[in-house]
């Protein structure tokens, strides 16, 4: 019974009266032949190996010894302090402190009153100093403005001539090495350099 009804099926496959069922069946449009996609399964997950409780003991007091050496260890560091060379020359400076200042020597009455008057003595001179060179540089301007309008008045070409600029009064003249001379047996840096940082 099942044997003839394998080959009635294969029958209507050969035939092509199966894909017009499916047709009427489904839709009327060319049939797309339906098919599942392969599984996809999930990696086995991987056997859980059985520790001895005392190896993850012993484990756990070697990371707490560990950690305890490393405090210990920075302990000691924090008490010794690194030797800074600044410090050292301040220290040798303080010793010699005493040797090295100088004392204020208090100023009798006399010589606070002979500096005082030696101040205003000079104020007075170089005030005196400052009006007299004042009243030359007016005294000039002066003469050289009447000067220039009497010389316009006898001649417009000479009284322009007078008035341009002179470049000797102001001139400036440098002459010196262009380039940096060369030093004799001069020996050149390799880029070598010896190392004296101490490390502590």
């Amino acid at each position: 019974m099942a044997l003839s009804s394998f080959k009635q099926c294969n029958r209507i496959l050969q035939a092509g009266s199966f894909n017009k069922l499916l047709c009427n069946s489904f839709h009327t449009c060319k049939p797309q032949y339906f098919h599942e996609s392969g599984t996809l399964n999930a990696m086995p997950m991987k056997r859980k190996v059985k520790i001895d409780p005392r190896i993850i003991l012993e484990r756990e007091q070697k990371k707490k010894k560990k950690i305890e050496n490393e405090l210990m260890k920075l302990e000691r560091l924090e008490r010794t302090l690194k030797p800074v060379d600044e410090f050292d020359s301040q220290r040798r400076l303080k010793r010699v402190a005493s040797e090295r200042t100088r004392e204020n020597t208090e100023l009798t009455r006399e010589e606070k009153l002979k500096r005082f008057h030696l101040e205003k003595e000079w104020c007075v001179y170089s005030y005196k100093q400052y009006k007299a060179l004042c009243v030359q540089i007016n005294q000039a301007t002066k003469f050289a403005a009447e000067a220039l309008a009497e010389l316009r008045k006898e001649s417009e070409e000479l009284y322009v001539q007078a008035i341009q600029e002179d470049p000797s009064i102001l001139s400036y003249s440098k002459s010196g090495p262009t380039e940096t001379p060369p030093i004799k047996n001069y020996q050149f840096p390799d880029g070598e350099y010896n190392e004296v940082t101490k490390v502590w």
